[in-house]
């Protein structure tokens, strides 16, 4: 099932965004300010509206994630704008900056917004696509199936990875490493690096220089890591555990730099593997 949505996804482009609460921004990338208030009133209203008549079952952030969306699908704001901080955000929807947190990193997964250190986050300007709610919708129905998800994944990574070490750069090689940095930094804070893990794979799948491969990687990121929360709690405790998996992220950035497809892709693969035993763990696939 997740394969047949996975060709059928092949035949598509994916859609331009637009965004959610925002800070809007002129032409230069400087804060419009004259515009902010008038589009966060329309923005605020929405989502909280929106947020009261979601399900109650599902998760917190997966319905703050749901509601930015649908702002996105009507194209109420635009690409290049600056999201609100996380603390606003959470004021205005009247949930934790947990939740907040989560829902702009299964965004930022999939590509849609883009978070910096300094700046916050910004909607991603995007060109090529159409529509990848099918495939959205298909993976995360058939999450139960984690072996056909990781399957899936590792298909395109490990191919992804062979292109982005004939293909790779300097300043790609840096962002890996300073990536992988961030990921060990937010590990031994305690965090589950979600944003951190997602942001370097996705990175590697960039580096290819295909588009179309790196939109198709962020949902595969966004229901992969949807279905490895409750295993990373357990793989993610004591510091053994923790030097592995910087270390292995670490090898397959080397492994890209001497331009070695065959060796980046054997590490990516086993990786990938590892991660769908510890899952396989908790879920009884």
């Amino acid at each position: 099932m997740v394969i047949c949505a996975l060709l059928t996804f092949m035949g598509r482009i994916w859609y331009t965004i637009g965004v959610s609460m925002v800070i809007p921004m002129t032409n230069h990338g400087a804060p419009d300010r004259s515009r902010k208030v008038e589009r966060i009133r329309v923005v605020e209203a929405f989502m909280v509206d929106s947020l009261k008549r979601s399900t109650r079952q599902k998760p917190v952030y997966t319905r703050v994630e749901e509601q930015i969306g649908q702002m996105i699908k009507a194209g109420q704001l635009a690409p290049g704008d600056q999201l609100l901080p996380e603390r606003e955000l959470a004021e205005k929807l009247g949930v934790s900056r947990t939740s907040i947190r989560q829902a702009l990193a299964v965004l930022d997964g999939r590509g849609v917004i883009e978070i910096t250190p300094r700046d916050g986050a910004y909607v991603r300007r995007q060109s090529l696509k159409d529509s990848v709610e099918p495939l959205t919708q298909a993976l995360f129905q058939e999450r139960s199936q984690v072996s056909d998800l990781f399957e899936v994944r590792e298909i395109i990574e490990t191919q992804a990875v062979r292109l982005a070490a004939l293909r790779r750069d300097e300043a790609g090689l840096e962002r890996l490493r300073r990536l992988n940095r961030e990921y060990e930094t937010d590990l031994r804070q305690g965090d589950l690096a979600f944003e951190a893990n997602s942001r370097f794979h996705r990175a590697i799948v960039e580096m290819a220089n295909n588009p179309l491969l790196t939109e198709i990687m962020g949902t595969l990121l966004t229901a992969t890591m949807d279905v490895y929360e409750s295993a990373r709690h357990r793989s993610l405790s004591g510091a053994p555990n923790l030097t592995r998996f910087v270390n292995e992220h670490e090898q397959i950035i080397d492994a890209v730099a001497q331009q070695n497809p065959d060796l980046a892709a054997e590490l990516l693969a086993g990786h990938i593997n590892a991660a769908r035993e510890r899952v396989r763990e908790e879920v009884q696939v």
